[in-house]
């Protein structure tokens, strides 16, 4: 008797046990434990899109809106969504504290490597990314995150994959156009950035992704890099692609020097948008010491520019990892390059 007791009570105990370790798990996890798990799917996206801004079109150097107003494009690139769950950021506070710094766009980074590993990363991220910019009358660029040669894949920053990066790409985009074709306030941004690779072969690479969104139906603004880093815009002058509602866009930070120079050319030619630019100050340890600058130095003659010439802009980034970060470590609070690009937004909260 006192021994079926005995183990009574060891199996009470540890089922006491294992409940308070599942409720501790689940308390860890919060209430975002369901991005973990599969998610509900749908054809494309069904969010109330008539009070989202309206789709862009380019027309000549300018960038309109359904109106036939100009939009100058104007904000931060956000961290990968991913690694963003990962520090339990990823929520609808995260992205509002984004849009409440006054820009009007977004840039979302989106990892080929975490794509190919989450079959609901389009739903679990992207479709909530584009919901809450929709309703904060904001735009958001889709940044397919390749560095290097998307032919033979080769480049250091290329990840380890075994898809062809160019394949792999249009298999992205069939996807990504086909779900987001009817939202106006989503652009296709359709690689980072082009490496090791003649003007030539970009361009067909470019010209085979852009057919690709559409044949699947979207109309939207695609925003097409450039070769080096997206920073040589020379091929456009020989080889430029057929304007289908495209913009092209120049990552510029402090080591172009001449960056003056390689824009003056095409300013007045084609529609422009610097999708990533920014500066590490001096007194900032940062691994990279291209991004070394100064407010007086690089940023505001750099922004001077910008504007003068209505070129949009996307600063890296509102995050406190990826240099040059607006935030010290663990978001405690804004960088000295933070403060600049929140004075040129003009937060909405001050």
């Amino acid at each position: 008797m006192k021994k079926q007791i005995k183990v009574t009570l060891i199996v009470i105990v540890a089922a006491i046990i294992a409940a308070a370790i599942i409720w501790y798990v689940m308390y860890l996890r919060g209430k975002e434990q369901d991005l973990l798990t599969p998610v509900g799917t749908r054809a494309e996206f069904i969010g109330d899109t008539d009070k989202y801004p309206t789709m862009l079109t380019a027309k000549g150097t300018r960038i309109l809106n359904a109106d036939g107003e100009q939009v100058v494009l104007k904000g931060v690139m956000v961290p990968e969504s991913r690694s963003l769950y990962e520090e339990k950021k990823f929520n609808e506070d995260f992205y509002k504290d984004v849009f409440a710094k006054g820009g009007n766009a977004i840039r979302v980074p989106i990892s080929p490597v975490e794509y190919k590993n989450d079959d609901y990363y389009m739903w679990r991220y992207l479709d909530r990314i584009v919901t809450w910019a929709g309703e904060n009358d904001n735009y958001v660029i889709l940044d397919w995150d390749y560095t290097g040669n998307p032919i033979d894949g080769s480049g250091d920053e290329m990840p380890d994959l075994d898809e062809n990066p160019l394949d792999y790409s249009a298999e992205f985009w069939k996807n990504i156009a086909d779900y987001f074709k009817n939202t106006p306030n989503v652009i296709f941004e359709i690689y980072n950035e082009p490496v090791g690779m003649s003007d030539s072969e970009w361009k067909r690479c470019a010209e085979s992704l852009i057919g690709v969104i559409r044949d699947a139906g979207a109309k939207q603004l695609i925003i097409v890099g450039s070769p080096d880093y997206c920073y040589d815009l020379g091929w456009l002058d020989e080889l430029g692609v057929k304007n289908d509602n495209t913009a092209f866009s120049v990552h510029v930070y402090p080591d172009k020097v001449f960056w003056q120079k390689f824009l003056s050319g095409y300013v007045t030619s084609y529609p422009l948008i610097v999708t990533e630019w920014g500066y590490a100050d001096d007194d900032v340890e940062v691994k990279n010491e291209k991004l070394k600058g100064t407010r007086n130095v690089f940023g505001i003659k750099f922004t001077r520019y910008l504007e003068k010439h209505d070129i949009g802009w996307i600063a890296v980034g509102y995050d406190d990892t990826v240099e040059p970060s607006m935030f010290t470590k663990g978001y405690k609070e804004l960088t000295k390059w933070g403060e600049y690009v929140t004075e040129l937004l003009g937060d909405k909260e001050e």
